[in-house]
């Protein structure tokens, strides 16, 4: 019987930090990734780059790469639909963000 409640405790705990992580997630962006080439017809509006702040990897390792998600977010800021990766590493991401309309 003890078995049984410990079973019951551990997937309660495991149901709850699995809802807590997922509603303390970012929704998926609207911002769609495209070729150059697909994207001749659209508006261009800016190329965005974001940096990755790591920290000192001898001191606090922080392992964080969150330079893709800073362009994704900022170039739903300005209103783009597509993107076009010109660089995307783990410390630095560039794109060129277009407005392909509706």
């Amino acid at each position: 019987m003890g078995q049984l409640r410990a079973k019951k405790i551990g997937w309660t705990l495991a149901a709850l930090v699995w809802a807590w992580t997922g509603c303390m997630s970012k929704a998926p962006y609207t911002v769609a990734v495209a070729e150059e080439r697909t994207v001749g017809q659209c508006t261009y509006l800016d190329t965005i780059s974001a940096n990755s702040d790591m920290g000192a990897l001898q001191i606090s390792p922080k392992f964080t790469y969150v330079a893709r998600d800073k362009v994704l977010e900022r170039s739903e800021m300005v209103g783009a639909t597509h993107i076009v990766w010109l660089a995307d590493y783990p410390f630095a991401s560039s794109a060129m963000a277009f407005y392909c309309g509706k």
